[in-house]
């Protein structure tokens, strides 16, 4: 039985590969995640790939990935359409994104449920799957298996996450996790889920996005890794990046300068009946918070420390821009190309712009953040 869960219009697809993996791995010089051109199939044959974009709502493409070439793009999928079909009845459908928020403090949960945000605490990757996909997906006649998570996509999800703005500062955990069902005549159905968890000392944010794969029995394994491996090679548009985060921080600019003006208001009208009260009030309040704000930032450097730690990650910047990124620790130089990618290497007189093999792109070396 086919999925047929509402589905967002755009495929996010964020991840790495099951499929010959330390074959790559072991072809590079120095590692860099560059996209496959062919991908080995079930039979050993060599199958042809294509680049296929996506886009936004906006019309701005987000991501593109080595597809089959004999999979076809569904650009404007409708309810319950999927978003690509391959032969041997394969289809990939996109579910709709979930997302949840968590509040310690009872007033602010309260501010929170006034504008309309779903309040439920993380309860767990199980806990996620057992309450929100088997009920949904024993309506559509699918048998829960199993489920696991898939590191070489978490990796990814967790680099896609650590590019984007965040208005509220804080440690986020992306990771990706598979599962696998089954309906009642046995055939197989697969569902990644990416799941985001951000928390601050006050409000925890968490939500999740899911796609899921059928295809013939016989055929499934096969169509699984192409899907995979399509994840894998994902190659991200830094402009809509730089996009993104631009109007996020002008949203969240604009929220904060409203906040500012309404209690600006309520300020002067205080002041013109209590105006000493309210000096003596605003120097106590001033000192106070200047000594609480050097504190907090004692604490988010060393949270941010030592989270990268956890994570064996490093601060890099790109000298020409300023821009900060942050890349898997263990060599001395990086390199970045216009697509996001690095490659990371310990001998210092390697240049990938002068390496045949790295395509003749154009690379820029990246400083490490003291």
């Amino acid at each position: 039985m086919p999925f047929m869960m509402k589905h967002i219009p755009l495929l996010l697809v964020l991840g790495s590969t099951f499929l010959a993996v330390e074959e790559a791995d072991a072809q590079r010089k120095p590692a860099v995640d560059a996209s496959a051109k062919r991908q080995v199939s079930s039979s050993g044959y060599w199958e042809k790939l294509t680049m296929q974009p996506f886009f936004n709502a906006q019309g701005q493409m987000v991501v593109e990935m080595p597809l089959p070439s004999t999979w076809q793009l569904n650009r404007k999928p409708q309810q319950g359409q999927p978003t690509l079909i391959g032969p041997h009845d394969t289809k990939v459908f996109d579910f709709p994104s979930q997302t949840f928020m968590s509040a310690k403090d009872p007033s602010l949960r309260q501010i929170y449920q006034k504008t309309g945000q779903r309040m439920r605490p993380m309860p767990g990757i199980g806990a996620v799957i057992e309450q929100d996909l088997v009920p949904w997906c024993a309506n559509q006649g699918l048998r829960f298996i199993r489920h696991y998570e898939i590191p070489e996509l978490s990796k990814i999800d967790q680099w896609y996450s650590d590019q984007l703005y965040k208005a509220v500062p804080g440690p986020a955990r992306a990771v990706a996790i598979g599962s696998d069902w089954e309906n009642a005549k046995g055939d197989p159905h697969f569902i990644v889920m990416h799941l985001t968890v951000g928390e601050t000392r006050e409000l925890q944010t968490w939500s999740y996005w899911c796609s899921g794969l059928q295809a013939e029995k016989a055929h499934f394994q096969t169509a699984k890794k192409q899907l995979i491996f399509a994840l894998a090679y994902a190659r991200y548009n830094p402009q809509q990046i730089m996009a993104f985060n631009q109007s996020e921080a002008q949203k969240a600019g604009q929220s904060w300068a409203a906040h500012n003006k309404r209690m600006a208001a309520n300020q002067a009208a205080f002041e013109a009946s209590q105006r000493a009260h309210v000096n003596r009030s605003n120097a106590i309040n001033e000192a106070i918070m200047s000594g609480w704000r050097e504190r907090n930032a004692v604490s988010d450097r060393a949270q941010e420390r030592f989270v990268d730690t956890i994570n064996e990650r490093t601060n890099v910047v790109d000298p020409s821009t300023g821009q900060k990124y942050k890349v898997d620790s263990g060599s001395n130089h990086y390199w970045m190309n216009r697509d996001g990618k690095y490659v990371s290497t310990d001998h210092s007189t390697y240049d990938p712009n002068l390496d045949d093999a790295m395509n003749r792109e154009n690379w820029q070396k990246l400083e490490p953040v003291k």
